[in-house]
This record gives structure tokens, C-alpha cells and sequence, in this order.
């Protein structure tokens, strides 16, 4: 049995199938996993969603399904012109997938390895006591947990040790983080990069180009 965890995949169907077929994937043998953000800035998000089902992918609640969530959770009257931009992005997916996603876990604690959206919180031993919306958008630390992507503050795994590697995604502009105890894997394939996966029995990362530019990367 092989283990392949994939990065963030933002609705690029096609990198992610291109992803899977070169790690060879067994159905029935080898496990797949994905650190979140499967939705939104892509070409495909439904598609990309549909594949991971069908592939047997354990996602992780990244922070663009979180707020699908949220948005969903609002009666129609109540949503922001902001959320409406978020759901007319996704078009007439939209509540197909949150129907999806409703039910994605915010970390998977495998006996390996811990998988998770963003981060851990520093300063907290029990995951279940880390603040939500910090596990799924935390870039950096500021002692505090209000300024979460702050290029003056210290990455989050900086500030943390944790007793088993952490895998995440979510830091496109940070890249492929490969360091003792962590794994960072999205290497901004919708920004016309690369999709990026580790494996953690072979210790190795496999990686696909994008085949365009889907979205600009924002360097803020």
C-alpha cells in the first residue's frame, strides 16, 4: 500500500487526474488524500469534486469549502454582495457542491501523519480545542491569532512541534515546504504552476504542470 497526498487542487480536474494516473495509482491497494481547497478559481470545481469521489480521495475542509459552508448556513436575504460573488464564481454548481463538502472533516489524525488545511494552532497540544477558522487560513503567527498572513511574523511551523509530520496546503505563494516534521503542497497549479503530492512511504513528491493560468496569484 502507497499513501499520496495531494495539494490544493482549486477545481483543476485535469492536473488532478494527470497527478494520479503518474503516481500509478492501485484503486483497492493505494490511499489518496487532499489538503482542501478541491473549489473554486478553476476551471472544473464540481468535476474536480467528483473525481475525488470517485477516486476514493479523503479531503480535508479547506478555507474556500469552509465558506460555502458559511454562505449556505445564511438565509438568501442575508447574504452579503460578497457572497454572492463567491457563489456566481461557482456558478450553478454551487449548492451540488456544498451538498458535497458538507460533511469533509477540518483534519484527518492518520497514525503517519496529520492532515490538515492550513495549520495548527501554535500553543495548542489538542486539536480539537484549535480555533476553526485558524487550522484553515493560518500562514503566520503572531503570538495571538488575529494577524494570521503577516510577511513580518514567522511561519506557523515555526512555532510549532508536533509528534507527527503535518501536512497542508493552503500558502501557494509560500510553495512546496519540505522540512523535518512538515509538508507544505500547494505549489499554485491554478495560477499556472504546479499540482504537487507526497507520498510519505517512498518520502517522495510527485508533481504535474498546470496546463494554463486559471487565476492570477495575488502577491498580497
Amino acid at each position: 500500500m502507497r499513501t499520496l497526498i495531494i495539494g490544493d487542487v482549486h477545481g483543476c480536474k485535469d492536473e488532478l487526474e494527470d497527478l494520479v494516473t503518474q503516481f500509478a495509482f492501485v484503486r483497492g491497494k493505494d490511499r489518496l488524500f487532499q489538503t482542501g481547497d478541491m473549489i473554486n478559481r478553476g476551471p472544473d470545481s464540481l468535476g474536480a469534486v467528483k473525481l475525488g469521489h470517485q477516486l476514493g480521495i479523503r479531503s480535508v475542509l479547506g478555507n474556500h469549502e469552509a465558506r460555502l459552508l458559511r454562505i449556505f448556513s445564511k438565509p438568501e436575504l442575508g447574504r452579503t454582495a460578497k457572497d454572492q460573488f463567491y457563489l456566481d464564481r461557482l456558478g450553478a454548481d454551487a449548492e451540488e457542491l456544498f451538498h458535497l463538502v458538507k460533511e469533509w472533516p477540518l483534519w484527518i489524525d492518520d497514525p503517519d501523519f496529520l492532515l490538515i488545511h492550513a495549520g495548527v494552532q501554535p500553543g495548542i497540544k489538542h486539536l480539537a480545542e484549535m480555533s476553526p477558522k485558524i487550522v484553515t487560513t493560518i500562514r503566520t503567527w503572531d503570538g495571538y491569532g488575529e494577524n494570521l498572513d503577516n510577511s513580518v511574523d514567522p511561519p506557523w511551523f515555526d512555532c510549532v512541534h508536533w509528534p507527527k509530520t503535518v501536512v497542508f496546503g493552503h500558502w501557494a505563494l509560500g510553495g512546496l515546504v519540505i522540512r523535518e516534521g512538515f509538508r507544505g503542497l500547494d505549489t499554485g497549479c491554478v495560477y499556472g504552476k504546479m499540482l504537487s503530492a507526497w507520498c510519505p512511504e517512498e518520502n517522495n513528491i510527485y508533481q504535474v504542470n498546470a496546463r494554463r493560468e486559471y487565476s492570477r496569484l495575488d502577491p498580497q
